[in-house]
């Protein structure tokens, strides 16, 4: 029987070359697959991100043979994760509670992107930079490749068997697929005026992100910080810098015209601990922000030969720390139900739902009801002082934000 994605003329194509994307790719290179990944950036570049690597992600790290350089890289080993309500009173996470006595890792997205990517060159990936992806193709109502522009404006049709959206929260290949199927919709019924209903999402969170220099926070510690609307992390990543971002409701955004320093100052201060660790300090770069509309699962099957992975696949709050985790471990199933089942497209989509609802699930229903606390400043204190009396709550809602195979304390 001949394969479906395995024949002279093919290539896997991956968009997005974040953890999610490049992982896949190095681990499906490494399976004897060829693979085109496809970036917009240039690397290294900063990306908008908790910059928080969990220890479970080092046995990922080392089956894609990067673990010594990410080690190497000048990150800070991250021994406890506080949890600070806006009065000060707090609450700790051992990271050791994750992965036995390892430490977790705070290292910026621009130095461990970079590895991974140079990792992926390194194993035969073809790796197209600074090139966005505009369109999708189509063969007999299958995704078929992608329509590529590069910087200088070329445009560029790339084939495909099978094509991956690793474009994180954006799913920009996913959305794609949605305006084909309303553009074929449309068409068939004759309505030009029908609408996606997930056009009508709000942005109801934005995202802030930038390094700051002259931080007070303490080594070895992550520290997340609960204030009206949001909540935010701080932690020392490579040089001498540390890594603030925070997510904050839009109306809250809003009320400031956007003005990041001043959210900072009139809203993030309002935490004690918050006020301590940054009053003094200075960003190093302008500020990135994003808009973000909502967590969970999204759509693993967009369209036929289209599957999504990362956050284009399902997105789990920041405070959990566990997003780059769950990167890498849906790039790790993907190209597992690829391998297992390269004969059937139908099968790895089969295979890859039942993988992904089987290992994701449960910590996304868990995160979804702690989400309710972490915007709620009054809600969080309580919590927070209840969670001090014992430490049999804080390790439950700790390992039921990980794996099955997580949070194996000693």
């Amino acid at each position: 029987m001949q394969s479906e994605i395995r024949n002279p003329k093919v290539k896997i194509v991956i968009a997005g070359a974040g953890p999610a994307g490049t992982s896949a790719a190095i681990r499906l290179a490494q399976r004897g697959f060829r693979v085109v990944l496809i970036e917009r950036e240039k690397f290294p570049r900063h990306k908008l991100c908790g910059e928080f690597i969990s220890p479970e992600c080092f046995a990922h790290f080392k089956e894609l043979n990067v673990l010594d350089k990410m080690l190497l890289a000048g990150g800070e080993p991250i021994t406890e994760t506080v949890f600070y309500a806006p009065n000060g009173k707090s609450v700790g996470v051992p990271s050791r509670w994750f992965n036995r006595d390892e430490s977790a890792l705070s290292l910026s997205r621009a130095e461990m992107d970079f590895r991974l990517l140079e990792r992926a060159k390194e194993i035969g990936v073809e790796v197209f930079e600074e090139t966005s992806v505009v369109g999708l193709l189509f063969e007999t109502g299958a995704v078929c490749g992608v329509k590529v522009k590069n910087s200088a404006g070329e445009i560029k049709e790339i084939t495909a068997d099978l094509t991956i959206d690793a474009t994180g929260r954006a799913r920009i290949l996913g959305k794609l697929a949605e305006r084909e199927q309303l553009r074929i919709t449309n068409y068939e019924l004759r309505k030009v005026t029908i609408q996606n209903p997930k056009s009508k999402i709000q942005n109801r969170l934005v995202g802030f992100k930038t390094h700051l220099r002259d931080t007070e926070i303490g080594r070895g510690r992550c520290e997340i910080y609960f204030f009206r609307g949001g909540y935010g992390g701080l932690s020392a990543v490579e040089n001498g810098v540390s890594n603030h971002c925070f997510l904050i409701r839009a109306e809250v955004v809003k009320e400031f015209n956007g003005d990041a320093e001043r959210i900072v100052r009139e809203v993030v201060f309002q935490n004690k601990r918050a006020k301590e660790t940054m009053q003094n300090a200075a960003p190093v770069f302008d500020w990135l922000a994003v808009s973000v509309d909502g967590f969970g699962v999204k759509d693993l099957n967009p369209a036929a030969r289209l599957l999504a992975i990362g956050d284009a696949g399902a997105f789990i709050d920041p405070f959990t720390g566990s997003g780059m985790l769950m990167a890498l471990e849906s790039a790790e199933i993907l190209a597992e139900s690829i391998t297992q089942n390269e004969f059937s497209f139908s099968q790895i989509a089969e295979n890859y739902r039942k993988l992904h609802t089987r290992k994701f699930q449960k910590r996304l229903r868990v995160c979804a009801l702690m989400r309710r606390a972490a915007f709620v400043p009054n809600l969080t204190t309580t919590i927070i002082s209840l969670l001090k009396l014992s430490e049999i709550p804080i390790r439950f809602l700790a390992k039921n934000t990980r794996s099955a195979t997580a949070a194996s304390a000693k």
